[in-house]
């Protein structure tokens, strides 16, 4: 990290070894800062002497890059201007000064993993895939690889996507969470059908904070309520969502009160969720909220619990991977593919039919940790394949590093 004494790598500033940029970082979602966690994690023990640098955002503040010991990325893009090239010209003077102050640029990274999560489709837009193909282009140029981690992409309807289908083939691994992400890719460029890898969640293995629980009163006669707001705004397909969601949420509440449960409402998402936490709390009587928990304590809290009814994505993840009992409710294709990998596809809920959902979570509490042993071997088959993968990851980095 910046100040480091490593020994020097092929391209990195002088007193470090190779620095590999970490896209798509955040910290107010804590889905993808546990997505972070877990890629330090696996680099610190397999690739010790690399460094990594992180871009700044609205959600990714200095204070927290730096508690991390990241090389700040000095962001020459801002809307349709990219001034990115410019970096890789300019006086070598001009990076030491920079470097003096713990900032790098495009050109002094060595290699950079995409986690975005899923930021590529057309729900987003076209501004980030346009700057994907372009960064994807000058890594290429300079022989530097850019890879991208297991992330949700698509659908790709859209004409603007095409460029970043051309583009993709120059990436030197591209990781597909599930199946129907596999599908919108090739699509989008057939020759991806056969290079891209399929592979679950980075952070199936991450182990929570053991402690969280009891600081926070979680234990087995808890059930964690995870809402998620692009249930209200998931678009025009899931319009019987938006009416419907947040009913749905308090007729759970309230049939795991009647079971004799504690429900506590958990914001998984910052600002973002906050409003929706805060309505749900008081439209079921001033339930506890949760919230300002780091991701590492929040996967404690759901390994702890009785049950978990979430609609954040890695609120399921980490109930699944934990084997802990969890309802799912889905806006978007990710959502059906994690449930299908752990063979619960019957838990995920597709449409806001209170009745069915309320004998469906009646079974849950029921008979939900039976499914805790097959969960588990599930647990372990996915957790393999994401130690394949970072195989695959680090072969790359290091025969970068030895360039």
């Amino acid at each position: 990290m910046p100040g480091s004494s490593a020994p020097c790598g092929p391209r990195a500033p002088a007193g470090s070894d190779v620095i590999i940029e970490i896209k798509g970082v955040q910290f107010a979602n804590k889905g993808a800062q546990l997505m972070l966690l877990a890629v330090l994690e696996r680099l610190r023990t397999r690739l010790p002497l690399a460094e990594v640098a992180l871009s700044p955002g609205p959600n990714s503040p200095y204070r927290e890059r730096t508690r991390l010991g990241a090389w700040q990325k000095l962001p020459l893009r801002r809307g349709p201007v990219d001034l990115t090239g410019i970096g890789y010209r300019w006086p070598a003077s001009l990076d030491r000064a920079l470097e003096r102050y713990g900032i790098v640029t495009e050109a002094r990274i060595d290699a950079l993993l995409d986690i975005s999560g899923f930021a590529y489709g057309d729900r987003w837009g076209p501004v980030a895939p346009a700057h994907a193909a372009a960064e994807l282009d000058r890594f290429r140029r300079h022989r530097k690889p850019y890879l991208f981690l297991p992330q949700a992409f698509g659908p790709f309807a859209n004409p603007a996507m095409r460029r970043f289908g051309t583009a993709l083939p120059q990436a030197a691994l591209v990781c597909a969470r599930d199946g129907e992400s596999l599908e919108h890719l090739s699509h989008l460029n057939p020759v991806l059908k056969s290079s891209v890898i399929c592979c679950p969640d980075l952070t199936i293995g991450v182990a929570g904070d053991a402690g969280a629980a009891g600081r926070s009163g979680v234990g087995p006669r808890t059930v964690l309520v995870i809402p998620n707001v692009r249930m209200l705004d998931s678009g025009a397909e899931a319009r019987d969502w938006h009416a419907g969601y947040l009913p749905l949420l308090e007729a759970l509440i309230a049939e795991c009160t009647r079971r004799g449960y504690e429900a506590k409402v958990v914001n998984h998402a910052g600002t973002e969720d906050a409003a929706l936490c805060a309505s749900l709390a008081r439209a079921t009587g001033g339930l506890a909220v949760i919230d300002g928990e780091n991701p590492l304590a929040l996967k404690g809290l759901v390994g702890a619990a009785g049950a978990i009814i979430s609609s954040r994505y890695h609120g399921c993840v980490n109930a699944l991977s934990q084997g802990v009992p969890c309802i799912g409710t889905s806006w978007s294709h990710k959502y059906g593919a994690l449930f299908a990998e752990f063979g619960l596809g019957e838990w995920l809920i597709t449409e806001p039919d209170i009745p069915a959902a309320t004998v469906l979570l009646g079974r849950l509490l029921e008979r939900g940790r039976e499914l805790a042993e097959p969960v588990a071997r599930r647990r372990a088959a996915l957790a393999a394949r994401v130690d394949q993968m970072w195989d695959t990851v680090v072969a790359v980095l290091s025969a970068s590093a030895g360039r």
